[in-house]
Order: C-alpha cells, then structure tokens, then sequence
C-alpha cells in the first residue's frame, strides 16, 4: 500500500484505511507505506519530504504480490520494475490531477502532472477511480478502470447520536478543508437571502479555520474546529447541509465528496452541486438535491428551511444510499477483487 496520506488525510482514510481491518481478517500481509508531503510551503522541506518517500519506495521495489498507489505520482521506473517483478499494480485516484487546479498554478506543472497521471494509468493492471468524470478520462489511457465511491466505517457512525430538530433552530450545515471555503464564499448571496426570511436558521462550519463570510452571514455563523470526531458530530447536529462547488473541472470531476457522504449517513438531507459522480451513486433515489445555479439554489434551499418533513424524507432516501452502496463493508468484496484481480463473491 502506497498511500497518498496518513489516515487523517480523507482520500486515504476513506480510500484504503477502511479497508484494512478487512483485509488483516482475509490474513492479508500489508507493507504500508505514507507519504507525508501535500500542502508544504518550504520547498527544501517539501524535497526532503519526498526523497525520505523515495528511499521507502526503493526499500521496498522487491517482489510484492499486488502494489496498490493512491493518488501519488512515483517515478514510472518505480511502476516499471514492480510490473517486470510480476506485480498487479494497482492506480487509485480521487481527483482530477489532468486538470488545473482552481486554487492556482502554472500549465508547466498541470501538464507536468498529467503526464506522470497518464504513465501511471498505463503502467497499471487496473484503475480504481474515485467519479464517473475520473473514470472517464482513464479509460482514454488504462486497460481496465473500475469506479470506486469513498467507503465510510459503519461501526463509526454508531458512536453519534441525532441531535437536529430543535424547535427554535434550524441549522444548515458545511464541512471542508480551508482551500474549499472558497465555495462556501461563493453562496454567500443564497444563504443571505434565505436566512433572511428565517431568522431560526444558522450556518456551522466544521473545518481547520473559521470562514470570512460577509456581514449579514458573520453573526449567524457557528464554527466548528475540524477532527475526524468533530465533524461525525456536526454532521449528525446538522437539519441540513450545502455543498456547493465551482464551474472548473477540478472540482467536478473529482470523486468523493466525503463531507456529503457523512452527512448522507447521518441521515441528514443535502443540497450540493452536481459533481463527483453523486448524480450517478443517487440517480432515482431522491438522496441528494442538486442545484447547478443560483435560482435553483434558492428555490431547493428555501424548500428545505421550510419543511421538517421535506428534510426528513430526503434525509431518510440519502441513508437508504449510504446503507446500499457506500459502507466499506459493502463495496469491500468487488474492491478486493480489482484489488487482487479476482472474481467478485
């Protein structure tokens, strides 16, 4: 295993710690290896991160079984000599790494970027993609692609109580990193005409700073300091939660969407952008409400601030979801079998 993170990263948590209690119990000898760079503003520090990730790499370019990558990008000699060795080398990606990044960058590093994404798609015996959108580009380059929606812990969830649905309040909630809160931002306008007519509602915000949100929005903001505990517990307390997105690729394209998911599992209704391949996981279910622009935005979030029952019902569609299609234990069986390149029980 070649993580991208440490479990409290969300793609690695998510994408591959879940499933590890699953695979010790299948006698499965794992070699766990993290990288620890990401958001590192010292390049010296950010280069001796990745040479200490190098050396690990090289230690361990024997002769594994199956060598799953996720989301790092190693030298393709790396890839290489694992397949020359007789390996099944496995590509998992949640994001969209051929695309600029919204939050800035120069095309040098983007095409720099797909370039070392596409190597890696070749080189693998399959790939694991975190959103239809993903999937889609990787069959342009991979032999054999398979879709993979984030697994959530179920034994997690049965640690948190409900505690929505007081009288007085309705609170609409929102969880992401600090990169994000620029989407948050950008549904400014919505959420002050909404909360204007409803005087009961509040925003919280779960995440590593508070958010700097216009005035009207400021007073009737809760923030919440992210933890893994802290925003399982939000998502419970939540009578509903936004997650919207912006127009570029980046963003929807990528798989994912964990904050919804945890909030879908806590069986509390969402309004979110399309994007991330939620339209495809709750196609015909009524799990999720999507809106793509600003009237559409307003019209779903004033429907739900309007009706206990309304959240309830689709609160209750997006559980149904999460209980069918998205806990680790459900989508472990037909990972483990791309994983190790076996039939599906």
């Amino acid at each position: 295993m070649v993580a991208g993170g440490t479990r409290r990263t969300a793609s690695t948590r998510h994408r591959l710690w879940n499933y590890r209690p699953y695979l010790e119990a299948d006698g499965v000898a794992l070699d766990w290896i993290e990288y620890g760079g990401g958001r590192i503003s010292n390049p010296f520090a950010a280069a001796w991160i990745r040479a200490r990730f190098l050396a690990e790499l090289a230690r361990h370019a024997t002769a594994p079984d199956v060598v799953l990558v996720q989301k790092v990008l190693p030298p393709g000699a790396f890839l290489r000599r694992w397949r020359a060795r007789g390996a099944r080398v496995v590509y998992d990606f949640d994001d969209a790494l051929f695309a600029s990044s919204p939050m800035g960058e120069p095309p040098s590093r983007t095409r720099r970027r797909k370039a070392r994404l596409d190597a890696a798609l070749r080189e693998a015996s399959v790939v694991l993609a975190g959103s239809p959108p993903l999937a889609r580009y990787a069959r342009n380059v991979a032999e054999r692609v398979e879709v993979f929606y984030p697994s959530l812990a179920e034994e997690r969830f049965r640690e948190f109580v409900p505690t929505r649905g007081a009288p007085d309040r309705i609170r609409v909630g929102w969880v992401g990193n600090d990169q994000s809160q620029i989407y948050l931002k950008s549904l400014e306008p919505v959420l002050e005409g909404a909360f204007a007519r409803h005087p009961e509602a509040r925003l919280v915000v779960c995440s590593s700073r508070p958010p700097r949100l216009s005035e009207a929005l400021a007073g009737r903001t809760d923030f919440v300091p992210w933890s893994e505990d802290a925003e399982l517990r939000a998502a419970h307390s939540f009578d509903l939660a936004v997650s919207p997105l912006g127009p570029e690729e980046w963003s929807r394209a990528r798989g994912g969407r964990v904050s919804v998911l945890l909030s879908m599992a806590a069986g509390t209704p969402v309004l979110a952008s399309p994007g991330g391949g939620l339209e495809e996981l709750t196609e015909g279910t009524g799990g999720v409400l999507f809106a793509a622009d600003a009237g559409t935005w307003a019209r779903h979030l004033e429907a739900l601030l309007s009706s206990a029952e309304m959240r309830r019902t689709v609160g209750e569609a997006a559980r149904r979801v999460i209980d069918a299609r998205v806990w680790a234990r459900v989508q472990y069986p037909r990972w483990k079998a791309a994983v190790f390149g076996e039939k599906a029980d």
